[in-house]
């Protein structure tokens, strides 16, 4: 997000990062198709002469996310090798039951069959264990429940579910967690690549002075470049920066400037500003560590209208800019063995706009619209 800092004399915008997510990124899908609705609106003139006059037909910017990231999950798919098990292969798609994004995750299934001959079958959470089972190799073998004929081999699971508490209201919903990861199945994420995105890592790469981010970066020119795109992020822990953080969390004054997270994804889940302190106060203070403390980002608004839910929104607007990234890589094979990189390439953007006045900004949560970009010189 763009970032004006109110504190401070010198107000030059710069660029922010929010957060790092590393499973169920949606709206890869969708975001291609509204940037490609923009595109088809421009060219039947449906926008207003005074804004037409500013817009090229190259300004704005079309995504290809949802092409992009069903080549990743084709590259991953082709990476797996041969069938163990004889059994034609596929990529499993684990969604939530019921699935309100569902349209978002076909035109992701869509180009995967359609331009790389992959074929994917959707398969609810809850559903795992009944559905699928692991051979003595650990081949993940699937059994549509309308085709108990035909059996599949796994090359990937692509978790568009799990991230969530809600996901695992029984015993067996762990058990069938565990019984995916234990598969030879590529998994986009592993539970290990799913922890690595969660806040706390997040927290402990951007706490100010935090050494972490060198273990990473080791060129400390490329390292001080990442580090001011954090937003301070604090621990509500025991450490030195963790009492600091407490003090700013207990305080009205400098609550305001700060947002609290859980290790939650899915938006919806955060405490802000000046709310903080009467949430805290309820809080037993032995569940405190498992939320952060990250310093608002302030960006300045722009006048816009969204369209949402068939309603015309007028006002003051902001925006979130997400990128989409595909990386496969192989583990080492043995202690101190970095493993491999096998690829590694940008997928597309997304876009999110919601109303200034909203502090969340989850589309699925109800708080902001999928957009697309329009590049003009200022």
């Amino acid at each position: 997000m763009v970032h004006s800092d109110p504190s401070s004399s010198n107000r030059s915008p710069g660029l922010k990062q929010v957060e790092f997510n590393t499973i169920a990124s949606s709206f890869g899908g969708l975001s291609s198709r509204v940037s490609a609705l923009h595109k088809y609106l421009l060219a039947i003139d449906a926008y207003p002469a005074s804004v037409a006059m500013i817009i090229e037909e190259e300004s704005l910017r079309e995504s290809e996310s949802a092409a992009s990231l069903a080549r990743g999950l084709a590259v991953a798919h082709t990476a797996y090798g041969k069938s163990q098990s004889g059994y034609p292969l596929c990529v499993l798609f684990v969604v939530q039951d019921p699935e309100r994004n569902v349209f978002d995750q076909r035109h992701l299934e869509y180009p995967l069959l359609e331009e790389n001959g992959v074929r994917s079958f959707r398969l609810p959470f809850n559903q795992a264990l009944a559905d699928t089972k692991l051979e003595s190799d650990r081949a993940l073998v699937y059994v549509p429940p309308n085709a108990p004929s035909k059996k599949y081999e796994v090359t990937t699971i692509y978790f568009r579910a799990g991230y969530s508490p809600d996901d695992y209201p029984k015993e067996e919903d762990w058990r069938a967690r565990l019984h995916l990861e234990k598969s030879r199945a590529i998994k986009c994420p592993s539970i290990l690549t799913q922890l690595a995105g969660c806040k706390k890592v997040q927290q402990v790469l951007a706490t100010p002075h935090s050494p972490h981010l060198n273990r990473f970066l080791p060129d400390e020119s490329v390292a001080s470049r990442v580090l001011e795109t954090f937003a301070p992020i604090y621990p509500l822990d025991q450490s030195e920066a963790g009492q600091q953080a407490i003090k700013l969390a207990k305080d009205p004054n400098s609550a305001a400037r700060y947002v609290l997270k859980p290790q939650r994804e899915g938006g919806g889940n955060n405490i802000y500003r000046k709310a903080i302190p009467p949430f805290l106060a309820k809080l037993p203070e032995t569940h405190w560590p498992a939320y952060i403390l990250m310093e608002m980002i302030e960006p300045p608004p722009q006048k816009n209208a969204i369209l949402r839910n068939g309603e015309i929104q007028k006002g003051g607007v902001i925006c979130e800019l997400g990128i989409y990234g595909v990386c496969l890589w192989k583990n080492g094979s043995k202690e101190g063995d970095a493993g491999e990189i096998i690829e590694n390439f940008e997928a597309g953007y997304l876009l999110r706009t919601k109303g200034n006045q909203s502090e969340e900004g989850g589309v699925a949560a109800g708080f902001g619209a999928v957009d697309s970009c329009c590049l003009v010189e200022t």
